[in-house]
């Protein structure tokens, strides 16, 4: 990192990754077919339960519906920021998670530093990518490097995975707030 550059300038947001029509097809979808758990929050030393978290969960499978739509989404997204970023090097995507955070939802502060949380693959990721998939809702801030995005439905951020940087989602207060999260190794 130069001399001028802030933690906060690797932070990318992308207005519209995904159409809003989608993103609307999207979250009809899972909300009427997906299996739905209640999400945990770990650290590298063990799960804490439920305590960090308030959100609901469900880790979409390649054979699912929209599956493709979400792919073409983080992929035009991450191939922007890695042809910016030439040094790191994707090898895989981990499976995409739908995160429901209903009115009183939240997620603490956090690292995605993951070596095998959530039935994940092996091997700490490199990159965290998250589409928001839709904009009903008032709260449910997600902020990291001090940038906090409201996100619309369709839009992408695109960060580190690493110490330096921390990230939340902060409580939803109206509505539901949806997005879907990916991890790059």
């Amino acid at each position: 990192m130069s001399s001028n550059q802030q933690i906060s300038d690797y932070v990318y947001y992308y207005p519209q990754v995904l159409d809003s029509n989608i993103c609307n097809n999207i979250v009809n979808y899972f909300d009427k077919n997906a299996k739905w758990t209640t999400s945990t929050f770990s650290t590298a030393y063990k799960n804490t339960g439920t305590s960090q978290v308030i959100m609901d969960e469900y880790w979409i499978r390649s054979k699912d519906e929209h599956h493709e739509h979400l792919k073409t989404g983080f992929e035009q997204a991450v191939n922007d920021y890695i042809s910016v970023y030439d040094k790191i090097k994707i090898q895989a995507y981990t499976q995409f998670r739908i995160n429901r955070y209903g009115a009183g939802g939240f997620m603490n502060t956090h690292i995605d530093n993951i070596h095998y949380s959530h039935g994940q693959q092996q091997g700490y990721p490199h990159l965290t990518s998250l589409i928001f998939l839709n904009d009903s809702y008032d709260g449910g801030e997600f902020v990291v490097a001090e940038k906090s995005f409201n996100g619309e439905a369709g839009a992408a951020v695109v960060f580190p995975a690493s110490f330096m940087y921390p990230h939340k989602v902060n409580v939803v207060r109206n509505g539901e707030r949806w997005s879907c999260a990916a991890w790059l190794r």
